[in-house]
């Protein structure tokens, strides 16, 4: 488990802020759509108050030496490179994520990272942090991130995981992200590692612990946030076909705050 302090500075009270995770790119298999990829960090770039956090699995990280590998899945351009292919991978993830680092809450560790650093000794997500100048926040992370204007501040909890949550429908995937949600005290919820974009809305309710005693709200949204691997892909027989996956959307949902705005309407979560 990762903490982390994060502090953004809000010009005014009615400034809305996009949060963009972006996670599962699987880059280096013939499936990552890089052209959705390069969309989404144009976006990134070109949106004012516009930050990203990176949710784990950037590459495919699958060598040649490794048992799920399939030289029909990795992406062509990259064959030649099989003697070093997680580096490879590497240096264009941080070609891409560059002009954008400075727009980065940090980056996750996902399970094709650390298999591959279990299996093979190379750290390539330590690698990204330091090349991107990225907080790593592990494979669980707990965020603190504090909008300021002034000497006013306005604080969102956010918990953040590559997790395990998988699954063949998005109902069990919502109800094992409910789960966790008990674990930890926070108001967003952000989950890798399941391919989709779907998401939980809750409002807890309790009283304040002085002063009027009056119900008072907070609204809690859990989300599992999608991919840029591509479930099925022409004239291949990748791992996800063989294990009869469900073609899931590409891309990131979009994570809209106000900071200073009521309990309900606080932050809202756009799924494209």
């Amino acid at each position: 488990m990762f903490l982390a302090d994060v502090v953004t500075e809000q010009g005014s009270r009615s400034d809305e802020v996009v949060l963009i995770p972006i996670g599962d790119i699987h880059l280096g298999a013939r499936a990552c759509d890089t052209d959705a990829l390069k969309a989404t960090i144009e976006e990134v770039k070109r949106t004012p108050n516009a930050f990203w956090l990176g949710m784990g699995d950037y590459s495919e990280s699958i060598t040649i030496s490794d048992k799920r590998f399939d030289l029909r899945s990795v992406e062509p351009t990259l064959r030649s490179k099989l003697d070093d292919l997680p580096n490879a991978c590497l240096q264009q993830l941080v070609g891409l994520f560059s002009p954008i680092k400075d727009k980065c809450l940090g980056l996750l560790v996902g399970n094709h990272e650390e298999t591959l650093r279990l299996r093979q000794s190379q750290d390539i997500h330590s690698a990204l942090c330091v090349a991107l100048s990225a907080k790593n926040l592990g494979y669980d992370a707990l965020i603190r991130w504090k909008f300021r204007r002034g000497r006013a501040t306005s604080t969102l909890m956010v918990f953040a995981s590559h997790s395990t949550i998988a699954g063949r429908k998005d109902g069990a995937k919502v109800n094992r992200m409910m789960d966790v949600t008990r674990n930890f005290d926070a108001d967003l919820y952000l989950f890798g590692h399941g391919h989709s974009q779907i998401a939980s809305r809750s409002v807890e309710l309790s009283v304040p612990e002085s002063g009027q005693l009056k119900l008072k709200e907070r609204l809690r949204i859990a989300l599992m946030t999608g991919t840029y691997r591509k479930t099925y892909q022409q004239e291949t027989l990748d791992y996800s076909e063989k294990m009869g996956c469900s073609p899931t959307p590409i891309g990131s949902p979009r994570i809209l705050i106000r900071p200073w705005a009521g309990p309900r309407h606080r932050f809202e979560v756009v799924i494209r």
